[in-house]
């Protein structure tokens, strides 16, 4: 029997008769389908892939997400609250996994911030140490971009301030909390953007589920989190504003799926094109 003969539809997707081999020919012109099983079979197989794969797309989202939206994160107004934002960064700083950076010269998935780690400094000091050297880190890196830095106006820096507030644990959880969605988030990771024309966006990225699988390490979807340019005027108002997505997946390493943005990422680095980044 000729394998080649196999498909969805079944007449549709014979060969010619001169490629047949003399039993196919003879079980079409006697009726005999039966000598087409493993067609038949191929056929069946298919239809259930399709199936499933149109199941698998169909799975609604958890909670109240939507496949893109948007999101609104208060600025912490107390003293406290300031605090704690600072002490979550440096636990984050900490890992030395879980924030990375994009720049016109570093373009590389995985590479975390170059703050040097806190060894020795004490834990009340903390989280005001890792504030003060991604200031200086992100001098640097805007210094590099003609105009971009007033260093009379640096030691009221509000563009570091609205960094530190989003890299920390409350502003995911919150928008978690706000969508219905469980706070189990998975292999979370942040970004911090500089453009060539000194844009700063940061984003976040998690594995999020339906349903509590004890064990687990990843999540049937993924929500991306990201900023508006935070060194931008907004007025009077005391947040930032995102944009996020919500989609389900297959993959199970988050590295490799921010990976996968590496070119839309870099489109909005060279040209601050971040429309396409947004939505993916």
């Amino acid at each position: 029997k000729n394998a080649s003969a196999c498909g969805p539809s079944l007449r549709s997707s014979l060969p010619p008769p001169h490629s047949m081999s003399a039993g196919t020919l003879e079980a079409l012109a006697s009726g005999n389908w039966a000598g087409l099983a493993p067609c038949l079979v191929g056929a069946a197989l298919l239809l259930a892939a399709l199936f499933a794969l149109s199941t698998l797309r169909r799975r609604p989202l958890p909670g109240k997400l939507k496949p893109r939206g948007t999101f609104e994160s208060e600025d912490p107004m107390s003293k406290d609250a300031i605090d704690e934002r600072k002490r979550d960064f440096s636990r984050i700083v900490a890992t030395r996994r879980d924030l990375w950076i994009w720049t016109d010269s570093e373009r590389r998935p995985g590479t975390v911030i170059p703050i040097e780690p806190t060894d020795g400094v004490a834990a009340e000091q903390v989280g005001q140490v890792c504030y003060n050297r991604l200031k200086f880190w992100l001098q640097g890196e805007l210094g590099k971009i003609p105009g971009a830095v007033d260093l009379g106006a640096t030691s009221q820096w509000q563009v570091v301030d609205r960094v530190v507030y989003f890299i920390s644990a409350s502003p995911g959880f919150d928008f978690v909390m706000r969508h219905k969605v469980h706070p189990m988030l998975l292999q979370c990771k942040f970004m911090i953007f500089v453009s060539k024309s000194a844009q700063v966006r940061v984003a976040w990225y998690a594995f999020a589920t339906d349903k509590i699988v004890p064990g687990s390490t990843s999540g049937p979807f993924v929500i991306k989190l990201v900023s508006e340019d935070l060194r931008a005027e907004r007025g009077s108002r005391s947040h930032a504003e995102f944009r996020y997505t919500a989609t389900q997946t297959s993959e199970r390493d988050m590295e490799q799926l921010i990976s996968k943005h590496k070119g839309l990422i870099a489109r909005g680095i060279d040209s601050d094109d971040w429309e396409p980044y947004l939505r993916a």
